[in-house]
């Protein structure tokens, strides 16, 4: 069982999380401080960056982001969620030494995105819940670091593969109460069917992240997510808006509205931001050239367009410190 969780009943009623596993080893969730939950080191695919080295160019990789991360520490970023699992080319190794030599503390994942390996089809969830509770309670691959998060993708609409991968979450997350984080295409309201899905196997809605809310303009879809009572992800993806997306200026204005609603109790802003990726096949990425500020975008950029809007501090503070911490406290929004 993970260390900082304790356990009611049969029920699976939990108290708080006092702990949570970084890739340095347990941290205090009050040390949490201004957290981006929802980012990437390398974006690849399983056993890529190792059987194909030219396409990632580890040491090039790996002093970029100590450089990004290092600069990004000293103008305030504390702590950085880290959601590739296996298939998005997860690398433990990598999280651990650049968070060593950058001071931001990253939390790395168990779960899976959308390359669902063929060695989980027509598998159980329980069967699939046992490995991922490993990665949490014991390590990944050999490494002894700990995933702090449970990550899983669907498209719209969800495939079986995609619904066994969220029911495995869900008992992943029974067996652990570690959090989960999901990943929703754009311009789609997939997440209520998330949410659904896990509800039914027993997951608090305050135990669930919906990620790239922001990927679909849809105020009555953010209105009822937050009324399930689940957290918000506005992971910007694209600072500078994909082609049938608005732009990040009208899109920072639609936040605004939605804060003005009160729904920054359950949102939390993150960028999606990747040192490498190696999808030529997903366009929409911006180059490093196009986002000089890489992890600073929000404090550079959307938080500084926030505020001349007359969004308070202790609004922005509570997106980016309050509520990560709330959500891997197991609190509800708004508590």
């Amino acid at each position: 069982m993970h260390p900082g969780t304790i356990w009611y009943s049969a029920a699976c009623l939990r108290c708080p999380m006092a702990t949570i596993n970084s890739v340095l080893g347990p941290m205090d969730t009050a040390d949490l401080g201004f957290t981006l939950p929802h980012e990437h080191l390398i974006d690849s695919s399983a056993g890529v960056n190792a059987t194909y080295g030219e396409l990632v160019d580890r040491p090039w990789a790996l002093e970029t982001a100590v450089k990004d991360l290092t600069r990004a520490h000293i103008e305030g970023v504390d702590t950085i969620v880290e959601v590739s699992p296996l298939d998005l080319g997860r690398e433990v190794s990598l999280m651990k030494e650049v968070s060593e030599r950058s001071g931001v503390q990253f939390i790395c994942c168990t779960g899976c995105w959308l390359d669902i390996p063929r060695s989980f089809w027509g598998r159980t969830p329980e069967f699939i819940a046992a490995l991922w509770t490993r990665e949490i309670e014991s390590g990944i691959d050999g490494t002894g670091i700990k995933a702090g998060i449970i990550k899983v993708a669907t498209s719209d609409p969800i495939s079986e593969n995609e619904e066994l991968m969220l029911r495995s979450a869900a008992k992943t997350h029974l067996r652990t109460g570690v959090p989960i984080t999901t990943h929703t295409p754009a311009q789609s309201r997939i997440g209520e069917e998330q949410v659904r899905i896990l509800k039914e196997e027993g997951v608090d809605p305050h135990q669930i992240y919906i990620g790239h809310i922001n990927n679909t303009p849809d105020k009555e879809y953010h209105r009822e997510l937050a009324r399930l009572g689940v957290w918000l992800g506005w992971d910007i993806n694209n600072p500078f808006g994909r082609p049938h997306l608005p732009s990040w200026e009208k899109m920072t204005d639609y936040l605004k509205e939605l804060l003005d609603e009160g729904l920054g109790s359950n949102l939390m802003l993150s960028h999606d931001w990747n040192v490498v990726i190696t999808r030529l096949a997903s366009p929409g990425f911006p180059s490093r050239e196009e986002n000089p500020d890489g992890y600073l975008w929000l404090t550079r950029k959307v938080i500084p367009r926030l505020k001349d809007s007359d969004v308070e501090q202790a609004v922005i503070d509570g997106m980016m410190k309050g509520n990560p911490r709330a959500y891997f406290e197991g609190t509800k929004p708004g508590n």
